[in-house]
């Protein structure tokens, strides 16, 4: 078993080790992966030349310009284009499953006006939510590829990550629903660290994998690639990254059990606990902000190399006097090169600026419709105010990272899997939350962090389970389908809850009254 030691992290404290993946390069390599799956790869001029003049060698130290020979194009290669190119930049956001429900953003804003009913509306603003928020975190991803500024980059995608959330809590606190700000809100870390990350350890632990070992998966048994389900496969990702963002998630719970249990209490102040909350609100955006400082400047090298030595750790495992078959090459170098390449953005940064402007104005219209239709859509559904809150509202704000988090579990890189469903909880629970109790404070409106003794009890839970499951540093299918199972469990509780709970801003059990 290797150890963390402080002379390999001196070694690694070199340009060319920085191509770790720590926290703020993730939104990086989705863009990249979503350049690969349409077929190119958006090269930087300097990238294109430092390529031409270098070129790929081969051989040994004392015969450094031998040339590789020739080779055939690999299968389902991609297209080297110079970046950045709008049209195919448009097409790369655009033509994606996940955009099919774009034509629902005019649709729900016709409905609205020209009265087709409450449930028209609500559906087809909530199938518009969807593709929108893909649209605006690809722009936010190639806006921050185009200002080539890791630490800007970084404060970027960080502020505008959770977009769509943060909207939909303004215009539900305008309209005086502050319960379905808390179950929305709960809803989304609840479906990034159980939905999203047993998802991604469901399908990333059955999907078959190139090789037997890897940098962060491996396979026991024999006849590991005769096998149609990965059977027998483990994957390994970095903890350390994992473990700092749940603790500042067991810091935002904290944060916000306290005033609930507070408001429990037989003296009843709901002054005290607003303010109260407002105080625990500033006091967890400082926590956000120290946060990003430590992933932005002062360990940004420390988890980069945490990221290389835990993804290396299965060189060390091999067993003793075993041969290594041809299978048993532990990585594809030339894959691993590809994803770390730097890449260019495929469109122009005012084409960014002009496509984040406009998505963030029709999200706000078809948010606004929404949460006006929200309260009768419940009544004549049947459907609790709990379970619209905190099932199905996260799915439109949480469908994109989804989709991306799987992509990586399933190309064998469940870090990033985990950065991106467990970093995207914690940006809601350290910003999201926090902000939506200042801008309550700001327009007058009485938000506080009282979440209900079930709620914070629920997301409790979860966030044990969670970090018991992390703590190893390794995945699996059955992992998976425990985080899964147990998000199902939530989901059947809120489908019968009462349908009292949530509706009116009564989403406080403490304080209801029979």
């Amino acid at each position: 078993m290797s150890f963390f030691d402080y002379e390999e992290l001196e070694r690694l404290d070199d340009k060319s080790y920085h191509s770790g993946l720590s926290a703020i390069k993730m939104k990086a390599m989705a863009m990249k992966f979503r350049h690969k799956a349409l077929g190119y790869k958006f090269s930087t001029a300097e990238g294109k030349l430092a390529k031409t003049i270098s070129g790929p060698l081969i051989g040994s130290l004392t015969d450094p310009l031998q040339a590789r020979p020739p080779q055939m194009p690999r299968q389902g290669s991609v297209q080297e284009v110079l970046g950045p190119d709008n049209i195919i930049g448009l097409k790369g956001i655009f033509w994606h499953p996940l955009c099919i429900p774009l034509v629902c953003a005019p649709l729900g804003i016709i409905s609205a006006i020209l009265g087709w009913g409450d449930s028209w509306t609500f559906w087809l603003n909530f199938a518009a939510l969807i593709p929108l928020a893909k649209i605006l975190g690809d722009a936010t991803e190639e806006l921050a590829a185009g200002l080539h500024n890791d630490t800007i980059s970084g404060l970027l995608n960080a502020t505008f990550g959770n977009a769509v959330e943060v909207i939909v809590a303004v215009q539900s606190i305008r309209a005086g629903l502050y319960s379905v700000v808390k179950s929305s809100l709960l809803g989304s870390v609840l479906s990034n660290i159980l939905l999203v990350l047993g998802m991604s350890f469901l399908l990333g632990g059955l999907t078959p994998s190139k090789t037997k070992k890897g940098k962060f998966h491996s396979f026991r048994g024999n006849n590991w690639n005769k096998r149609l389900i990965g059977l027998e496969k483990e994957q390994k990702f970095p903890i350390k990254s994992a473990l700092i963002s749940l603790g500042m998630l067991f810091f935002a719970c904290m944060v916000v059990v306290l005033p609930t249990l507070f408001n429990a209490l037989p003296s009843d102040d709901e002054q005290r606990v607003l303010k109260v909350s407002r105080i625990g609100a500033w006091i967890t955006m400082s926590a956000y902000v120290m946060y990003l400082a430590f992933q932005l400047l002062t360990h940004a090298v420390t988890l980069s190399a945490d990221d290389r030595m835990d993804g290396g750790e299965s060189r060390v495992h091999l067993a003793p006097d075993t041969p290594a078959q041809p299978e048993d090459v532990f990585f594809d170098s030339k894959d691993d090169d590809d994803e770390e390449d730097e890449e260019s953005a495929s469109i122009d940064l005012w084409v960014a600026l002009l496509l984040m402007s406009l998505s963030t104005v029709v999200v706000a219209i078809n948010s606004g419709f929404l949460v006006d239709t929200i309260q009768k859509v419940a009544e004549g559904s049947g459907l609790p105010m709990g379970f619209i809150g905190v099932i199905l509202l996260p799915i439109a704000g949480n469908a994109c990272e989804h989709a991306s988090a799987l992509r990586f579990s399933m190309r064998d890189r469940p870090g990033l899997a985990i950065g991106i469903a467990v970093g995207s909880a914690t940006q809601v629970a350290l910003l999201v939350i926090p902000l939506s109790v200042i801008i309550g404070q700001a327009l007058g409106k009485p938000m506080d962090l009282d979440f209900g003794v079930l709620n914070v009890a629920v997301v409790t839970f979860a966030l044990l389970v969670v970090v018991i499951m992390l703590l190893d540093g390794r995945s699996n299918w059955f992992k998976g389908y425990v985080l899964c199972a147990m998000y199902a469990f939530i989901a059947a509780l809120y489908l019968y809850i009462p349908p009292a709970f949530g509706d009116d801003d009564l989403l406080q059990v403490g304080r209801r009254t029979p």
